[in-house]
């Protein structure tokens, strides 16, 4: 299996029409789609089996539903279960939508963070969260991509951590899904993919000034790119590179006329280390 480019496919967003907005994607290279639906709209699995279908690109995943009541550290254990059962769901929505894999967010966000005593039950609580998922992942052929997260998210925002709690509870069908926005406003991106040691399974791919997750195409930020490739490739990474940014068509034609494609050729041509 080689790096393939893939992009996050807005489902009930009136700034993003799929028809419009997904061709330009296509036209940089991208074959593959992360489904993500507006959580705040009336979407329907059929609304989002019917989307899917008018991309013209398969579906390998779902970003799962995120926000308070989605959280699988939650030190409250039926807000926890809660979250378990939710995210089983999205599983099966995966399936339903032709994808085998659905990223989950560790953590709610606590701007204020939390105490050491907290911090410490909602690992513990994560960790049960990734076992029980893991479980049912493995029964139903489905996988789960638990996301590295900006620094206000109390679990989760620390790769080397984050690649730690897997790699203990070591359950089935799990592993990181690697954001590289988000590390990026918590340290050096081409460190933070040596520290996910052998957990990453998919990436979502944006730039930003490393102050605010802005989702900015990848080199009009001020990430190292160039650097972020080689170590990708130094690590044996094969999975999808997400793009995961939400500018206006308009927007992505103007950049795609300013030779984008070359730029997003060379990322993935050294992250396949096929670029000197």
């Amino acid at each position: 299996m080689t790096i393939q480019l893939g992009t996050v496919a807005p489902i009930g967003f009136k700034d993003f029409p799929p028809d419009r907005w997904l061709p330009c994607l296509r036209r940089l290279g991208c074959t593959s789609v992360q489904a993500y639906r507006n959580q705040h709209a009336s979407i329907t699995r059929q609304d989002m089996i019917d989307t899917i279908r008018a991309c013209r690109m398969p579906c390998d995943s779902l970003h799962g539903v995120f926000g308070e009541e989605y959280d699988p550290s939650a030190p409250d254990e039926q807000a926890r279960l809660f979250a378990v059962e939710t995210y089983k769901s999205e599983g099966e929505l995966a399936l339903a939508l032709g994808g085998s894999l659905v990223v989950v967010h560790c953590s709610t966000i606590r701007h204020e963070g939390v105490s050491d005593e907290e911090r410490a039950v909602r690992v513990s609580q994560l960790e049960r969260s990734i076992r029980e998922l893991g479980e049912f992942g493995k029964a139903r052929g489905v996988r789960y991509a638990f996301e590295n997260l900006p620094p206000y998210h109390p679990v989760g925002w620390d790769v080397g951590e984050l690649a730690d709690i897997l790699r203990r509870v070591n359950a089935p069908c799990t592993g990181m899904c690697f954001d590289t926005g988000h590390a990026h406003m918590v340290g050096d991106v081409a460190d933070a993919v040596d520290r996910t040691a052998g957990q990453m399974i998919y990436l979502h791919l944006s730039d930003n000034d490393s102050q605010s997750d802005s989702h900015e195409m990848p080199t009009y930020g001020t990430i190292d790119m160039d650097r972020m490739g080689r170590q990708l490739a130094a690590i044996g990474y094969t999975g999808t590179i997400m793009l995961e940014v939400f500018y206006p068509a308009e927007k992505m034609d103007e950049l795609i006329a300013q030779g984008l494609g070359d730029r997003l050729a060379r990322l993935l041509a050294l992250a396949r280390g096929t670029q000197p």
